[in-house]
């Protein structure tokens, strides 16, 4: 994942995959996100707006990244996502753990 695709302001991030989130994107992302959080940021947002697959591995990697965040104090938003993928995530309750908003045309990290 190019650095381009991470924008961080303080203990904040946004992440903007280019493309679906399925296991060799998420061994990608991986040890990015870890050292995200190692370096402070407790706030992080996906924005899903580029992405319209999320696999079974992006999703572990959404619950880890959720995991590690709490624990750290801070949580996990995932935006701009697709009806299907707002769907998925609905069905496994994933949207009671961090919010999750479907596509705007707003990206922030408020």
């Amino acid at each position: 994942m190019h650095s381009d695709q991470i924008e961080r302001n303080g203990n904040q991030a946004v992440i903007t995959p280019p493309e679906p989130v399925t296991v060799a994107f998420a061994r990608e992302l991986r040890p990015q996100l870890r050292q995200l959080i190692a370096d402070g940021v407790s706030q992080i947002v996906i924005d899903l707006s580029n992405v319209d697959l999320v696999d079974s591995s992006g999703i572990g990697l959404l619950i880890a990244t959720h995991n590690s965040l709490t624990k750290a104090g801070g949580g996990l938003r995932v935006i701009g996502v697709s009806s299907d993928v707002e769907h998925l995530f609905k069905v496994m309750r994933l949207d009671r753990h961090f919010t999750v908003e479907a596509k705007t045309d707003n990206r922030s990290l408020s």
